[in-house]
């Protein structure tokens, strides 16, 4: 199983697209180095004795054109880490768009791995059909560049329940302080494993979970169930989700 609790959703409103760029700023993007202690071709090693001592793991990674590339690795190497050694040993060009995808192929399932995650860790988990992608997203950290694009004025108004005489910025640098975790709102579709059509439900995003509302848009506690807790889960992208699905929408995700 990919995931210990299974929902697709679809988003009523689609998300906004993304646009290519053609370069990272350093503060966006990461030297072209090896972040890792692992030798490779014209690169500082570690010493014979930390080498022997280190676990490794196999990892086979494809490319767009199905090509695929074995590397071996230790296993607390992270994404970001593997993903800088590809670079390096593709002779790519570093614009912070490289990512790792987990491509689940039976069951039209993928997502981008976080810089932080385990590779070995990940692959432990997946079955034998699934595979590593190496490709560009352009949107990996666009969340960050550019929040406008992911939480409109609309919504973040609606979501804070103001009366419009707070600015915008203002109003988006409360909604994403670190401090603290917004708290988002809105109608999504919900599908859940044994069940074969959609149901309209008004969803709520918080800290402790994604809770949907059994009385219209209703946010009273005795109104609102606890569909997942995001703790411990993923979520994936949706490939062909309206062919395989019957999705309403273009645009859908799984937990």
């Amino acid at each position: 199983h990919v995931a210990d609790t299974n929902f697709s959703f679809n988003s009523v409103e689609p998300p906004t697209e993304q646009h290519p760029e053609s370069g990272g700023s350093p503060q966006d993007g990461f030297p072209l180095s090896y972040l890792s202690s692992v030798p490779c071709p014209g690169m500082p090693s570690c010493s014979p004795d930390c080498c022997l001592l280190q676990a490794v793991e196999i990892i086979k990674v494809f490319s767009e054109d199905g090509t695929g590339k074995v590397v071996e690795i230790p296993a607390d190497m992270t994404a970001r880490d593997l993903c800088q050694l590809l670079i390096y040993r593709s002779h790519c060009v570093d614009d912070s768009s490289w990512t790792l995808v987990e491509h689940h192929p039976l069951l039209s399932l993928e997502r981008c791995l976080e810089d932080h995650e385990l590779v070995a860790q990940v692959q432990a988990s997946m079955t034998s059909e699934s595979k590593f992608l190496f490709r560009k997203n352009y949107a990996k950290y666009e969340f960050f560049r550019n929040p406008l694009n992911f939480f409109p004025e609309q919504m973040v108004a609606w979501c804070q329940e103001t009366d419009g005489t707070i600015p915008h910025s203002q109003l988006l640098q409360n909604f994403l302080n670190p401090s603290s975790c917004p708290e988002i709102q809105g109608f999504l579709y919900l599908k859940e494993t044994a069940r074969k059509s959609w149901k309209k439900l008004y969803m709520f995003l918080r800290r402790s979970g994604l809770y949907y509302s059994t009385k219209g848009t209703s946010k009273e506690p005795r109104h609102l169930q606890l569909l997942a807790d995001l703790e411990d889960s993923n979520i994936f992208t949706v490939i062909a989700g309206r062919r395989l699905h019957g999705a309403p929408t273009d645009f859908e995700f799984c937990i």
